[in-house]
């Protein structure tokens, strides 16, 4: 788990029947989620002034939960975590794990602007698998970059919420471009909320039209994904 303050530290496992009922789970999402999860518990919650609430018209975040769900296998972790992260309000790092190995959940959430009490799931994303038990590249840079004391931008939970995922998206991506470590180690970036907030979209975007160009069979599309692919870098790159 990501290393956070002990006093943010919380000890309570949630039933899954918060899920399976509130979420209005039946038939067979229902079964497959019971039969997905053998517990949900939740380790963190970033709360009170230290790094102010965002509450407007378009956020209420006064919370930053950590949850810690073991599976019975780490490949249902996309499942769950369209379920618990659409049925939880606040902001929520997730953490998989099927006892070898964690995945992390992260979703941006705003409130639905025709019903407040209702969120609407702006991006999210789930991180590669990672070793529970030792050490690699991958889990090196989460610490160096991800936990709690390494988060720069502390104006409000929500903007200290974006640097985690986002960040969590570059080290889970390393090789996307040239200047991804440049983005990583730009101070000047991260405490600047709006470019901040245009930096997921755009690197998610660049990840797919790779993607898409390296399955591209015609000279004609290679080139369209190749132009496209350009025309993101530079957009990343007049963000720094």
């Amino acid at each position: 788990m990501l290393s956070l303050p002990e006093k943010y530290k919380k000890d309570a496992n949630i039933s899954k029947v918060t899920f399976v009922r509130g979420g209005s789970l039946t038939g067979a999402d229902r079964q497959r989620f019971e039969t997905s999860v053998k517990d949900i518990h939740i380790t963190y919650q970033i709360e009170g002034f230290d790094i102010p609430n965002l509450v407007n018209e378009d956020y209420n975040c006064q919370v930053i939960m950590f949850l810690r769900i073991t599976l019975t296998e780490l490949k249902q972790a996309p499942y769950v975590s369209s379920i618990v992260q659409k049925y939880t309000s606040p902001l929520c790092v997730i953490e998989f794990t099927d006892g070898t190995e964690e995945q992390y959940s992260f979703a941006d959430k705003r409130l639905n602007k025709q019903n407040k009490k209702e969120i609407v799931i702006e991006n999210e994303y789930m991180s590669s698998k990672l070793p529970l038990e030792f050490q690699n590249d991958t889990k090196t840079l989460f610490a160096l970059y991800i936990d709690y004391e390494t988060i720069l931008n502390r104006s409000n939970k929500h903007a200290f919420y974006i640097e985690m995922m986002t960040k969590a998206f570059l080290v889970s991506n390393q090789g996307l471009f040239s200047g991804e470590n440049k983005l990583l180690d730009n101070k000047k970036l991260w405490y600047d909320e709006e470019k901040a907030k245009q930096l997921f979209p755009l690197l998610r975007q660049l990840k797919f039209v790779k993607i898409s160009a390296a399955k591209a069979k015609t000279v004609s599309e290679k080139s369209k994904f190749n132009s496209q692919i350009k025309s993101v870098i530079q957009q990343l790159e007049e963000l720094q």
